[in-house]
C-alpha cells in the first residue's frame, strides 16, 4: 500500500508540475490563482495523496489514449495547430534556406539534442602528418618562415619578390589540390598546421597562403567546376602561375549576401570573335584580398534572364531571377578594374577592391557551366564553411600559442622587486589565462580538421569554431601586453605583441563578423539543423502537398516524446549533478564529461522552451540567441579539451591543471548563459522560479575556480621546453633560431638568465649582493679577487647580463624632425 501510494503522489507531483506549466504558458494565469492549483493537486495527506493520484492517472491515461489514436489527434490537435503555425510562421528566404542545408552536422547535433554519444567523440581518429606532410612542414615551411620579416613586411607592405617565387614554385597555393592536378593533395590536418605555422611568422604570410586554399575557387572548382575548368585552372592554381582571389562582399551587401546589386543579364555578346550567350555583369567588391595581386578573379553576382535566352531545356527557363552564381573571370577581361588597394590595420596583406561595368563573360565561365546558374549560393555555403573551420582557426591557434609562450619566457626573464614577474599573482593570473586560451584554441583547430578528414562537413562547428578562436586571439593579444607592459606598446622589430594585438580585429571581423555569427548563425541554424525534429517540422510546414499534414504529426509527435525525456533527464542530472550520468572517461575525465551531459540535457530542454514561447520571434531575439550560441560554444569547447587530453596529454602532468581550468571556466560560462536566458523569456516570475528551481538547484560541478588553481596553471606553463614541444604546434621553430628575430633576442635573453642566476645564488650564499653604487664589472672583479668568482665566470656575468638586457630592450628611432 505504501508502495501505490508513494508511486501515486510521485505520479501526482510531476503532472501537476507540467499541468502548472501549461496554465501559465498558455494561459497567463495569476499567481494566486497557480497557488490554488498547486494546493489542490499536492495535498500531502497519504489517503488523499491516493485516491487523487488515481483520479489523476486516469484523467493522464484518457489524455493519452486521445493523443495516441492518429486520427483523433490529427483532427483535434495536430491539423488546428498546422493551421495555426503556418500563419505565423516567418518565411525563410532563399539565401537562408540554402545556408541552413548546407554542410552536414555531426558532435554539434549531439550536443544540441541533451543526450550526446561519447562514442561518436572518443572513436574519431586524431589525423597526423604523412612522412610527406611532415617533411614538407620540416622543410619548405621552415625554409619559407626565415625568408620573412614581419617588421620589414609591414613597412613594405608587401612579401618580398623571392619569397612570392617561393611560394608559388613549392606549391603553397595548392595544398587542398588533388595531385592529379599537380597540387600537393595535403590533410585537412596538414592545411592547418602548415598556415598555422606561416602565420607565426607573419599574419601577411599566413593570409597570402590561406586565402587560395579556404577562400579562393579551388574548392569550388573541384566540387562544381566542368571537366574543362578544373583542367585549365587546377594545375595553375596549384603552381601559382594564377592567383587567385573571390569577390563576395559588395558595398551594400555584407553579412545580408542576399541583397547583393552586383548583377549579370543573360544576353548575347561577343567572344573570342564569335557570337555567345554569355551575362553582361557589374559589380563593385570591396575587402577583397589578394585582388591587387589577383590574375583570375571568382565573383559570386546575381543573374537574371529578363528577355529568356535560356535554352527551353535549361532548369531556369523563363525565370527572371535566376539567383545567385559564381563564375571566374581573368584580370585582362575587358571592363574589370583592380590593381588599387585597402590596408588593413595590423599587418596591411594585399586587399583591395574589384569594379566591372558591362564585362561580358561567356557561359563557360561560370563555375560548373551554364546549368549551375543560381547555384552560388549553395556553392559558397556548401564549400567555403569548410575553410572557414581552417584559416581563421588556426590564426587563432597560432596566435594563442605564440601569446603563450613569449609571454611566459618574457615574465620569467624580466625581474621586478627582486623576483621574475611571472611569480607575482596579478601576472600569474594573466599566464593561467593565456594557458588556457592557448589550450582551448588548440584543442577547437584539431577536433574540427580531424572532423573534416573523417569526412563531416559541419558548418555549425566551423562557424563555432571561427568565432572562439579569433576572440581567443583577441583577448590572448590583450593579456600578452598587459603582461609585457612597456615592452608591448613601444612600435620596432623587437616588438612580437603589436601586430598581433592591432590585427585581431581584422580575424574577428571576416570570414563572418563575429557578432553575426554569434548572434545569426551559431544557434539560428544551428537550431534548425541540430535539432532532432524541428527541420522535419519546418519542412511540413512550408509544403504544399497532401502528406505535409501527416509529416508534421509525425515529427511533432517525435519531438514531444523527445521533450518529455529531455525534461526528465535533465532535471535527474541537474540534481544529481550529472551522476546518474552514463559514466565515461577516466579518473580525470570523467567528472568533465558529466558536467558536459548536464550542460547537453540543460541546453535541450532551454531551446525547446524558448521555441515554444518565442516561435518565430526567436529569430529575431539575437541577444537570446547569442547566449544559446555561447552556450552550445562553451559545451564544444569541453569536448574538444578532453579529445585533445586524451589523444595528446593522458597522465602528463603539466596538462591536469590547464584542463581542468579551461574546462570549469567553460562549464561556468555555459551555465550563466542559460540561466540569463530564462530571465529573458516572456512569462511571469513564476515560471521562471520553476524553471529555475527544476533545472538549475545547484552548481553544474562542486568544482571551484580558485587562486590555487589559478596558480598551479600558470606554473605549469613555465616549463619552456615542454610549451614548445606541447602547445607551440602552430608555431615555426626556427624562429627561436633565426639570429636577430625577436624571437631568438627573447630565448637568448631567458637562457643567459636562468645560467646568470646560477652565478647570483653563488654569490648570494657567500653574502654578497650587487648594489649599483659601483659598476657591476668592478664588484664582479671584487668577488674575483676574494675567490668567491672565477674569471670565466666574471666574463660569462657580464656577456649573459648584456644578452638578458637585451631580451628587455625596446627599439628606438632617430627623431626625424631633427
Amino acid at each position: 500500500m505504501l508502495e501505490t501510494i508513494f508511486q501515486y503522489s510521485l505520479l501526482s507531483f510531476f503532472l501537476s508540475i507540467v499541468l502548472i506549466l501549461v496554465a501559465l504558458v498558455r494561459f497567463q494565469i495569476k499567481p494566486w490563482q497557480l497557488w490554488l492549483i498547486a494546493v489542490g493537486l499536492t495535498y500531502p495527506g497519504a489517503v488523499i495523496a491516493e485516491h487523487f493520484g488515481a483520479q489523476l492517472l486516469l484523467l493522464f491515461l484518457l489524455a493519452l489514449g486521445v493523443l495516441i489514436v492518429p486520427s483523433v489527434r490529427l483532427l483535434l490537435f495536430t491539423k488546428p495547430l498546422y493551421k495555426s503555425m503556418r500563419k505565423s510562421l516567418p518565411p525563410i528566404g532563399l539565401t537562408e534556406s540554402i545556408a541552413l542545408e548546407a554542410g552536414s552536422v555531426w558532435w554539434d547535433a549531439e550536443l544540441f539534442q541533451g543526450n550526446p554519444d561519447w562514442n561518436k567523440l572518443s572513436e574519431l581518429e586524431a589525423t597526423e602528418l604523412t612522412d610527406e606532410e611532415q617533411s614538407f612542414v620540416d622543410n619548405e615551411v621552415e625554409t619559407l618562415c626565415g625568408m620573412v620579416d614581419s617588421y620589414e613586411i609591414v613597412s613594405s607592405e608587401d612579401l618580398p619578390k623571392e619569397v612570392w617565387q617561393y611560394i608559388f614554385d613549392k606549391g603553397f597555393l595548392g595544398l587542398i589540390i588533388p595531385k592529379e592536378f599537380n597540387g600537393l593533395g595535403f590533410s585537412h590536418f596538414a592545411h592547418a598546421i602548415i598556415v598555422g605555422r606561416l602565420s607565426s611568422a607573419s599574419q601577411f604570410l599566413g593570409i597570402s597562403v590561406m586565402v587560395p586554399n579556404s577562400l579562393g575557387p579551388g574548392e569550388l572548382l573541384l566540387k562544381y567546376g566542368t571537366e574543362e575548368q578544373k583542367q585549365h585552372y587546377l594545375p595553375r592554381l596549384a603552381k601559382g602561375k594564377e592567383v587567385p582571389c573571390f569577390g563576395l562582399t559588395s558595398t551594400v551587401a555584407g553579412s545580408d549576401a542576399g541583397s547583393l546589386v552586383d548583377n549579370g543579364i543573360v544576353c548575347y555578346g561577343e567572344h573570342e570573335g564569335n557570337k555567345v550567350l554569355g551575362l553582361r555583369l557589374n559589380w563593385e567588391k570591396r575587402y577583397i584580398t589578394l585582388a591587387p595581386i589577383a590574375t583570375v578573379i571568382g565573383l559570386a553576382f546575381k543573374a537574371y534572364d529578363p528577355d529568356n535566352l535560356l535554352p527551353a531545356d535549361h532548369p531556369l527557363y523563363k525565370k527572371n531571377d535566376l539567383g545567385i552564381t559564381c563564375a571566374l573571370i581573368p584580370r585582362k577581361t575587358e571592363g574589370l578594374r583592380i590593381g588599387t588597394r585597402h590596408r588593413p590595420i595590423g599587418e596591411p596583406f594585399q586587399n583591395g577592391p574589384i569594379y566591372g561595368k558591362d564585362v561580358f563573360i561567356p557561359m563557360d565561365w561560370v563555375i560548373g557551366g551554364e546549368k549551375m546558374i543560381g547555384h552560388g549560393w549553395r556553392m559558397l555555403m556548401e564549400c567555403l564553411s569548410v575553410g572557414r573551420g581552417i584559416s581563421l582557426p588556426v590564426t587563432g591557434a597560432s596566435a594563442t600559442q605564440a601569446m603563450l609562450l613569449t609571454t611566459s619566457t618574457y615574465a620569467q626573464t624580466r625581474e621586478q622587486f627582486g623576483i621574475p614577474i611571472s611569480k607575482m599573482e596579478g601576472i600569474q593570473e594573466k599566464l593561467s589565462n593565456l594557458a588556457t586560451n592557448a589550450f582551448r584554441a588548440t584543442a577547437n583547430i584539431n577536433l574540427s580538421t580531424w572532423a573534416l578528414d573523417a569526412g563531416h562537413r559541419p558548418s555549425i562547428i566551423s562557424a563555432i569554431v571561427k568565432y572562439r578562436n579569433t576572440q581567443l586571439l583577441q583577448n590572448s593579444s590583450i593579456d600578452a601586453m598587459d603582461v609585457h607592459g612597456g615592452r608591448g606598446v613601444m612600435q620596432g622589430k623587437r616588438n612580437y605583441v603589436s601586430n598581433v594585438y592591432s590585427g585581431a580585429p581584422v580575424a574577428i571581423t571576416v570570414e563572418g563578423a563575429n557578432i553575426l555569427t554569434r548572434s545569426l548563425m551559431i544557434f539560428g541554424q544551428g537550431l534548425v539543423r541540430c535539432h532532432k525534429t524541428l527541420l522535419d517540422e519546418l519542412t511540413a510546414l512550408h509544403d504544399d502537398g497532401k502528406n505535409a499534414i501527416k509529416n508534421f504529426d509525425k515529427a511533432l509527435v517525435t519531438h514531444v516524446g523527445s521533450f518529455i525525456n529531455n525534461i526528465a533527464r535533465a532535471i535527474v542530472y541537474a540534481w544529481t549533478k550529472g551522476r546518474l550520468a552514463k559514466p565515461y572517461g577516466n579518473t580525470t575525465t570523467k567528472p568533465y564529461y558529466r558536467s558536459l551531459s548536464v550542460l547537453s540535457a540543460k541546453f535541450a530542454v532551454l531551446t525547446d522552451i524558448a521555441s515554444l514561447l518565442l516561435g518565430g520571434s526567436l529569430k529575431r531575439k539575437e541577444m537570446v540567441s547569442g547566449r544559446f550560441a555561447d552556450a552550445i560554444s562553451a559545451m564544444y569547447e569541453i569536448s574538444s579539451c578532453i579529445k585533445l587530453y586524451e589523444e595528446k596529454f593522458q597522465n602528463d602532468d603539466n596538462i591536469e591543471s590547464i584542463l581542468k581550468l579551461s574546462v570549469l571556466t567553460l562549464v561556468k560560462e555555459a551555465d550563466f548563459a542559460m540561466r540569463e536566458n530564462i530571465e529573458s523569456m516572456p512569462v511571469n516570475r513564476v515560471v521562471k522560479t520553476i524553471i529555475r528551481f527544476f533545472l538549475f538547484p545547484f552548481p553544474v560541478t562542486s568544482d571551484k575556480i580558485n587562486d590555487k588553481l589559478i596558480i598551479a596553471t600558470s606554473n605549469s606553463i613555465t616549463d619552456i621546453d615542454w610549451l614548445i614541444d606541447n602547445l607551440s604546434t602552430c608555431i615555426c621553430s626556427n624562429l627561436r633560431e633565426k639570429p636577430g628575430h625577436p624571437f631568438y633576442i627573447l630565448f637568448q635573453g631567458y637562457e643567459a638568465g636562468i645560467k646568470l642566476k646560477v652565478l647570483r645564488d653563488k654569490a648570494k650564499k657567500a653574502g654578497y649582493k650587487y648594489q649599483p653604487s659601483i659598476t657591476l664589472e668592478f664588484w664582479l672583479q671584487g668577488l674575483v679577487d676574494n675567490k668567491t668568482l672565477t674569471t670565466e665566470d666574471k666574463e660569462n656575468w657580464l656577456r649573459w647580463n648584456d644578452t638578458l638586457l637585451e631580451a628587455l630592450k625596446v627599439d628606438d628611432f632617430e627623431n626625424l624632425k631633427n
